[in-house]
């Protein structure tokens, strides 16, 4: 699921998409609501620290942003990006419904964390052959 936390934020804040955006930092760079409905978001130029990146979108990976990567370094890169914080709370619940709708197909998974599952080896239809 690459970009999972990322592609999670942009179900959260649809006026994002084609935006590069980064995951990361701490929990001070959380979207502001206007009186309009519309959000306000951190922008990697505004960030200090020492941070880094847990996930960015495509648009952001263009632009030699990327998970690991230092939150200043990424400025320099893309100071324009947006920069949400991370919510695993909500990673966790998209999460669990994404694997539920895998299972459906797939009944057989691997499930290795938030953001990561595998199809699991099938299980042979006549193993006294093998």
């Amino acid at each position: 699921m690459d970009a999972f936390y990322a592609s999670v934020e942009l179900l959260r804040y649809p006026e994002l998409h084609g935006q590069p955006v980064v995951v990361g930092g701490g929990s001070r760079h959380q979207p502001v609501v206007q009186a309009d409905g519309s959000g306000s978001f951190a922008r990697l130029r505004d960030y200090v620290g020492r941070g880094v990146i847990t996930t960015a979108t495509y648009s952001a990976r263009d632009l030699g942003v990327h998970s690991g990567l230092g939150l200043m370094k990424a400025a320099a890169l893309a100071p324009d990006a947006v920069l949400l914080p991370t919510d695993f709370d909500e990673y966790r619940r998209f999460s669990r419904r994404f694997k539920a709708a895998v299972a459906e197909v797939a009944p057989v998974i691997e499930d290795r964390g938030i953001d990561e599952i595998y199809k699991g080896a099938a299980l042979p239809l006549f193993p006294e052959l093998e």
